[in-house]
């Protein structure tokens, strides 16, 4: 019996470890999230909408997330991210890496091609993309940190993730931490995460 207890307490042991090393920005598994709205749902060609429909696209992304699962890895302890998080903006912004033609700041918000219909698929995206990427999406986490300090990281994370897609001046209060990008993603990270990721 006392073995039993021993292997269950190292297994708690090796799960909160792992977890406690992307803790910066809030822990996903705590987040409560809509997911996708209809209208993503529906540019996709899915009938549904809310987490079912997240998890559907990220199940879609997978098999090209899993190129990128070490460089991902890398970056997320770079900038102390969550890796599921990174996956599910790649898989919103990118369908994992399948139709991503240009990274950079385009005005207010991120230059991540989000129509498959315009741009022809690419074979590869470098860590330096997804660095930036991360870093633009941290970047916005501090900004939101700064504004609110009173937030809580999940709360940052939130906004940043709002921010991420709306730019900064987008989050006024509280009220604008649902937006459909964050919902969709949070929901697609929270599929990642319970994927390997």
């Amino acid at each position: 019996m006392s073995v039993l207890w021993l292997l269950l307490g190292l297994l708690a042991l090796t799960d909160s470890s792992e977890s406690s090393n992307w803790g910066c920005y809030g822990n996903i598994r705590n987040f409560e999230t809509p997911g996708a709205s209809c209208g993503i749902g529906k540019r996709h060609g899915l009938n549904y909408c809310g987490v079912r429909a997240s998890e559907r696209l990220a199940e879609i992304d997978m098999p090209y997330l899993l190129r990128y699962q070490p460089v991902i890895r890398t970056v997320g302890q770079k900038y102390c991210v969550d890796p599921a998080v990174i996956a599910g903006v790649l898989s919103r912004e990118s369908h994992g890496g399948n139709v991503m033609a240009n990274v950079g700041n385009m005005g207010d918000g991120i230059g991540v091609v989000q129509d498959p219909g315009l741009y022809a698929p690419t074979s590869w995206i470098s860590e330096s993309q997804v660095s930036q990427i991360t870093e633009v999406l941290t970047v916005r986490i501090k900004e939101i940190q700064r504004r609110f300090p009173t937030w809580t990281s999940d709360q940052y994370l939130r906004g940043g993730l709002c921010a991420y897609a709306g730019a900064p001046g987008y989050i006024r209060s509280s009220q604008d931490l649902s937006c459909d990008f964050c919902n969709d993603v949070l929901a697609r990270a929270k599929y990642f995460r319970r994927h390997g990721f």
